[in-house]
């Protein structure tokens, strides 16, 4: 499919380059680019944008998209050296500062990205991203304080970023804040219970502080949402043995292995288990197999060289001492054990002679031991009740304790774990979850869900006209657009076009074309056609419905678009190079609510026509939970549920905003509902997180 969108891409790229650099249509350029970098087509997105950076170089904005596409190629330099000619061009919109910011993060020029988002948030004193981006930064230079300060600013603005919560806790536990750090977790949990990852951090914390009971307790949440993540049954397995628990230990560590099969630190632990419990063989085994995967762990290779002196295989225990000798020539127990591994083959000279030198290091260890214990006294150290070593440890005298992932712990600040997050923080919520909206088309693509069951006579009516060789019906998954489909599209609006100039009042022809225009991401034409056929249409008539229906529809997919793009919320003026003194966040603001209100007012116009229609309480649902009206949108759903009892998607909505709402018990039924009419992916959210609270709830019926 990638393949065909990129022919589409290349097709248009011609017809623009075919139509005169002098006379080329920039917004069309810059609109063909957008959508070349929508689809992740990175290199044909440059190509348009260098056209229209070559037709019209004062303009910021192509510069702007051009170093998106190279910052998605790791063309980091590239991306930095475009949003420097934008931001010239264009120095009063804070968006360029953040993303340049961004930028400069990434190459390590945190100097500078700091100064770039100090200037956005003097455009912006209030931008959420720029808060959050900047706390990654800091991180990223050890800077504990002026994170902590960011983070803060980002809660300060919006309670509900749980993504802030979790940094800060970073922040907090490296600048020896464990309360804060704790406290931190609990408040990122309460506001998004679904994040598997954050009882993962949580789990670590309380572990970091020998809270083995709350660790365990955090890590079965982050089991419960997600039981395939490995990393997840690695942490608990280390857990569980602070705990004493090592038949719950060692089947931690038995599944780390059955979901990847190559983990060496699973073995290497596993085979550190079998040891202490006396299962020898097997132990050698699991160090034979970390050694095969990683032939220079000299910690695991000493491991097993003791293991062949207990079993007596001295000849192997000599070939992995040899190694280890070569590696640590100042390690007494490594001549120890070679004197032994002598002895068993008889060969007294080098075994005393192994004996006399492990005794001369043995006094210089002693020394160094009474050094350490000084500064043990002195209170720096904090040691956990059985000392564990970190993946990266290459000292052999930690070779018989178990490995603790550097991930385990939030010391080394494993920012790249919620990489995702940066930048997006604001957007993290049920919503990107919620089934889509519906409206009538004639491109849906066949899904579990029977279609039957959104039958309406008005549509089979329409389709009785044969006004196109498709099937109009209603459905929220329309067909991907790729390459073929596409062009077929693109022709079929032309032919169209020209039979409206000749026929103005079809308006069966000009609905077909307004679907179109929505397929094809074109949807100020698709609404212009809508507003036609609305003011067209005489106010009994049975279509009216499906104009203002679709209409709604695509207005949604407008405001979820620009949403979507990395949060620009570019105004128009940019496109043009123009200045706007009045573009601020408010009236961004005060622009999107009225684009709420429009999609409102056209989904109750449907409902007035015709009470019954299930498809716009649906619609309206969704528009509640954006507006953070969940309670609405759970009475919306239920109206669409009254409406037709067979409503997979309605349940599926319901369900998750109960989740949302902490009414586990019907949210979980409602998705139950949902799986059952076919919406199979209820089942996958019912497993990682309906379940347990099903159980929770069996425990104390039974009380």
């Amino acid at each position: 499919m990638i393949k065909l969108i990129k022919t589409l891409l290349v097709s248009l790229f011609l017809l623009i380059s075919l139509s005169g650099t002098a006379q080329i249509n920039t917004g069309r350029v810059l609109e063909a680019g957008r959508y070349a970098l929508y689809q992740q087509e990175y290199v044909l997105a440059i190509s348009f944008f260098n056209k229209a950076i070559e037709s019209k170089p004062y303009l910021g904005l192509p510069y702007y998209f051009r170093a998106r596409a190279k910052y998605n190629l790791d063309d980091l330099k590239g991306a930095e050296l475009d949003m420097n000619k934008a931001i010239e061009i264009i120095p009063f919109y804070y968006e360029f500062y953040r993303f340049r910011g961004d930028i400069r993060g990434r190459l390590g020029k945190h100097t500078e990205a700091l100064q770039d988002y100090d200037k956005g948030l003097e455009i912006e004193p209030g931008d959420l991203g720029i808060f959050f981006n900047r706390g990654l930064v800091h991180i990223d230079m050890k800077d504990w304080g002026n994170s902590i300060d960011d983070f803060s600013s980002v809660l300060k603005i919006d309670s509900a970023q749980y993504g802030a919560y979790i940094y800060r806790a970073i922040a907090k536990l490296n600048a020896k804040d464990t309360i804060g750090a704790v406290t931190d977790m609990d408040e990122a949990i309460a506001v998004n219970p679904l994040v598997a990852e954050a009882y993962r951090f949580s789990a670590a914390i309380y572990y970091d502080v020998n809270k083995f009971g709350k660790a365990l307790e955090r890590i079965n949440s982050s089991i419960n949402l997600d039981g395939s993540e490995p990393v997840y049954y690695m942490l608990r397995g280390v857990i569980r043995y602070q705990m004493d628990d090592l038949k719950g230990t060692m089947a931690d560590f038995n599944k780390v292995i059955k979901l990847q099969p190559n983990n060496i630190y699973a073995y290497a632990n596993r085979g550190m288990l079998r040891t202490e419990i006396g299962d020898v063989n097997n132990a050698i085994d699991d160090f034979s197999r970390v050694l095969a995967l990683n032939p220079g762990d000299l910690l695991t290779l000493f491991n097993r060289s003791l293991l062949y002196i207990r079993v007596g295989q001295f000849k192997d225990a000599l070939s992995d001492l040899n190694l280890i000798i070569k590696r640590y020539p100042n390690y007494s127990d490594a001549y120890y054990a070679r004197s032994q591994a002598y002895a068993g083959l008889n060969m007294q000279a080098e075994q005393a002679k192994d004996r006399n030198m492990a005794m001369k290091l043995q006094q210089d260890e002693r020394k160094r031991a009474e050094e350490n214990e000084k500064l043990a006294q002195a209170g720096v150290s904090n040691k956990k009740p059985k000392e564990t070593r970190s993946e990266k440890d290459e000292d052999i005298s930690n070779h018989d304790k178990i490995v603790v992932l550097d991930d385990f712990t939030v010391e080394d600040n494993d920012v790249d774990e919620l990489q995702d997050l940066k930048g997006k923080i604001q957007n993290r919520n049920i919503i990107i979850d919620l089934e889509k909206v519906f409206s009538l088309t004639f491109f849906s693509e066949d899904n579990t869900v029977n279609s039957s069951r959104y039958f309406k006579p008005e549509v089979t009516s329409f389709n009785s006209r044969n006004t196109t060789d498709r099937t109009l019906a209603f459905s929220n998954k329309e067909l991907e657009n790729d390459g073929d489909l596409t062009w077929h599209y693109y022709r079929s609006i032309e032919e169209i076009t020209q039979k409206l100039n000749t026929y103005p009042d079809n308006n069966d022809l000009r609905f077909v074309r307004a679907i179109l225009y929505g397929v094809i991401m074109n949807y100020s034409n698709a609404i212009n056609d809508y507003n036609y056929l609305i003011d067209h249409t005489p106010k009994d008539h049975p279509y009216l419905l499906f104009y203002y229906l679709n209409r709604a529809a695509i207005r949604y997919k407008m405001v979820e678009a620009m949403q979507s793009f990395e949060e620009e919320e570019l105004p128009e003026d940019l496109i043009t190079g123009g200045s706007n003194k009045n573009d601020n966040k408010e009236d961004k603001v005060v622009k999107q609510m009225l684009d709420y209100d429009l999609i409102e007012r056209d989904l109750k116009q449907v409902i007035e026509i015709n009470p019954g229609y299930e498809f716009a309480y649906y619609n309206l649902g969704i528009l509640y939970c954006i507006k953070k009206d969940f309670e609405g949108a759970v009475r919306q759903f239920g109206n669409a549920i009254k409406l037709n009892p067979q409503f997979a998607e309605a349940y599926f909505n319901r369900g998750l905003t109960r989740i949302y709402l902490k009414q586990d018990s019907e949210g979980t039924m409602d998705l139950s509902r949902a799986g059952e009419l076919g919406l199979y992916k209820a089942y996958n959210i019912i497993k990682r997180y309906g379940k347990q609270n099903v159980s929770k709830e069996d425990e104390g019926s039974e009380e």
